[in-house]
């Protein structure tokens, strides 16, 4: 099953918000893990467990019937779909958090959302989350705070990366630079699959952090080291063939993208490549926005289309550029580029 199936498996059960609150809450309550583990139970017994009126959970029973989690009248069971979707319970449960919290946002500011980036931004809940400003100090307060995002974002590039990786031949590089390389996931990644490659993931403190206690203990946790630094201030470490911004460039205006892709240029060895993979923007052809996709279209001001970056690189004197579209749960782009010996 390919990348985009197995994202389309796990959208599937998220099509609507009272579905997916729901199957949030059947999780909570501890009802899939139950499921999951027998072939089915009593629905009176799932009632009883919930602790809440009958009503209530005899709606709760049908919603989750109505999208097809559960099947069955008096034994409850999970779906053969269901079953099969909860092979990736990362991916659910990641979406399904970050569906839920980002929702009330844009409940409540659609309007500035469509018409008032600023003000969308000073007063959307979602972006007290990504907090840079708490990435800079090791404490353990700035520790979990972080790790809330770092998790989220890692689960998303698990499922993201491989769909980029099976169109880039990486074989002939050795030295990988992941800027705001987040966990270490898409080095991880990139290092499994390609036996000679060693990998640096530069990113803040905090970050790096939770990236090194997230690699440690994988078969490719020798060849990744982590070094902190602020991309706006600080020159990116020497000594790469490779230099890749994987969703990182989307979160800076266009003058802080020109500042980033020239450092990355000018440090990168000759002949290696640049590896830009990033969100597009949305676009509607005729589908209707399920809720699986507000996770997206709460940084929809953000996303651009590749040729900003493409212009930007072939300014910067690299060459063989080349740009490449993939379908995920939105579509997604890959720019490469190459500087000269």
């Amino acid at each position: 099953m390919g990348q985009s199936d197995i994202i389309r498996q796990i959208d599937r059960f998220l099509e609507t918000e009272i579905e997916a609150r729901a199957l949030a809450l059947a999780f909570s309550l501890g009802w899939i893990d139950r499921l999951a583990g027998c072939v089915a139970v009593a629905r009176s017994e799932l009632q009883r467990s919930a602790r809440m009126p009958d009503a209530a959970s005899t709606l709760l029973i049908q919603l989750l019937a109505g999208n097809e989690v559960v099947q069955g009248a008096d034994e409850v069971s999970l779906s053969s779909g269901f079953r099969n979707a909860l092979v990736h319970r990362d991916l659910l449960e990641a979406k399904l958090w970050f569906n839920n919290l980002v929702a009330p946002d844009v409940h409540e500011l659609f309007g500035e959302l469509l018409t008032d980036v600023p003000e969308f931004m000073a007063r959307a809940k979602v972006f007290e989350l990504f907090r840079y400003d708490r990435c800079l100090e090791v404490t353990p307060e700035n520790l979990a705070a972080t790790r809330r995002w770092v998790s989220y974002t890692t689960t998303l590039t698990k499922y993201e990366v491989p769909a980029c990786l099976e169109r880039l031949d990486l074989s002939g590089h050795f030295r990988m630079l992941d800027v705001g390389g987040n966990s270490g996931e898409f080095a991880r990644l990139a290092c499994a699959a390609t036996p000679g490659l060693a990998a640096t993931v530069f990113d803040l403190p905090v970050v790096c952090a939770l990236g090194r206690e997230h690699i440690a203990g994988s078969p490719e946790a020798g060849r990744i080291v982590f070094i902190e630094g602020d991309l706006r201030v600080d020159p990116l470490p020497p000594g790469h063939d490779l230099i890749s911004f994987k969703s990182v460039l989307h979160d800076w205006p266009e003058d802080h993208v020109v500042q980033f892709l020239k450092k990355a240029a000018e440090g990168l060895a000759p002949g290696g490549r640049i590896v830009i993979f990033e969100r597009a923007p949305i676009e509607l052809r005729g589908e209707r926005l399920a809720y699986s996709m507000i996770a997206n279209l709460v940084f929809l001001p953000f996303f651009r289309g590749p040729d900003l970056y493409a212009n930007r690189l072939q300014e910067l004197g690299l060459v063989d550029l080349r740009i490449e579209t993939i379908g995920l749960e939105m579509p997604f782009f890959l720019v490469t580029a190459r500087k000269p010996e």
